[in-house]
């Protein structure tokens, strides 16, 4: 189960011992997705936005065998204090994370999360320590969320297609152990079974599912399947499962040019930051989604590069959904592995 943590926060521009034990400070109540500080739509400065602020919430639990905190996005890096002890910690704005708080926890009563936020730039953390030509705002502006589930669980499915009627499926899975079994299914977008492939359950598990009449996707037929991973205790039951979109697609560029699905394809596109007037990268689902329907609807692109960072999930998902085709250029953070 997951729950949504965006409401219910309260934040301060300075970090202190005393925010973080829940005492009385000077903060402001907000929600999230927040930027740690509103600029003024010229002559913004990084020195605007940098500090080390916080941000503190209470919550009450579920019960549950393991509990976990998802963050989307925390520009830059992050501490998460779980009733004043450090829970775990989180360098890089641009990549969400997941920490696990089942030992932290008070069952039954509220508990109290305070995330320590450090919005400077730092040369040992990407992309900082070269030349950055953009602003690099601050705050929790992606959402937060708390999960739950068994012991075991899938923590991680990622699909690609090395053709277009074959899904490549690559598992995580913890505790496999205290699993009967792992099913995989592939749906269509509407929810019908096309088919199913059951496998023992390992930390690591990877198999190929065919659809030989697979419709392929591309900029003017978004055709998308679903991809469901579960784990099965030994009645056949669901203890936990995981599930992603994704298209039958293959993409290649060669020396005349890109080719989508063996075809040659003219890209015609732009370049999106995810920045905001006023509250930088803090932007709602709403927002994401609709800069995904400007960008096919009004101006007519097939291709959109996101520079130069991981990009909200809602804005991807749009973009899969309308026939965007979405180029990620790394070459800044590939510079610093």
């Amino acid at each position: 189960m997951r729950y949504s943590l965006c409401n219910h926060w309260e934040f301060t521009e300075q970090w202190s011992d005393a925010f973080c034990q829940g005492e009385p400070v000077s903060c402001r109540p907000v929600r999230l997705p927040h930027t740690c500080r509103e600029l003024p739509l010229h002559y913004a400065d990084p020195s605007d936005y940098e500090m080390v602020c916080g941000y503190r919430r209470t919550l009450t639990v579920p019960d549950a065998p393991r509990v976990f905190l998802r963050f989307d996005g925390a520009a830059h890096q992050a501490e998460i204090y779980l009733n004043g002890q450090l829970a775990g910690q989180h360098q890089g704005g641009y990549t969400g994370f997941t920490i696990e708080i089942t030992d932290l926890v008070h069952r039954g009563t509220e508990n109290l999360l305070a995330v320590r936020l450090d919005t400077r730039e730092d040369p040992s953390l990407p992309p900082f320590g070269f030349v950055i030509d953009y602003l690099t705002y601050g705050g929790l502006y992606r959402e937060v969320w708390l999960e739950t589930s068994p012991q075991s669980r899938v923590s991680d499915l990622f699909v690609y297609t090395p053709t277009l009627t074959e899904a490549a499926v690559q598992l995580t899975v913890e505790a496999p152990e205290k699993a009967a079994a792992l099913r995989v299914r592939l749906c269509s977008s509407a929810g019908e079974m096309l088919v199913s492939r059951q496998l023992p359950p390992a930390e690591s598990a990877e198999c190929r599912l065919t659809l030989p009449d697979a419709a392929p996707w591309d900029t003017e037929h978004p055709n998308l399947y679903r991809c469901i991973a579960e784990l099965l205790d030994t009645d056949g039951q669901v203890l936990h499962s995981r599930e992603t979109s994704f298209g039958f697609r293959t993409a290649v560029f060669r020396a005349d040019g890109f080719y989508l699905n063996g075809k040659k394809t003219f890209l015609r596109g732009l370049n999106r930051h995810q920045s905001y007037p006023y509250i930088g990268y803090a932007a709602p689902e709403s927002l994401q989604r609709q800069d995904a329907r400007i960008l096919k609807n009004e101006l007519h692109c097939n291709a959109v590069r996101t520079s130069h960072y991981p990009q909200s999930q809602y804005f991807l998902d749009e973009c899969d959904r309308l026939g965007l085709l979405c180029i990620y250029r790394a070459a800044r953070l590939a510079a610093h592995r």
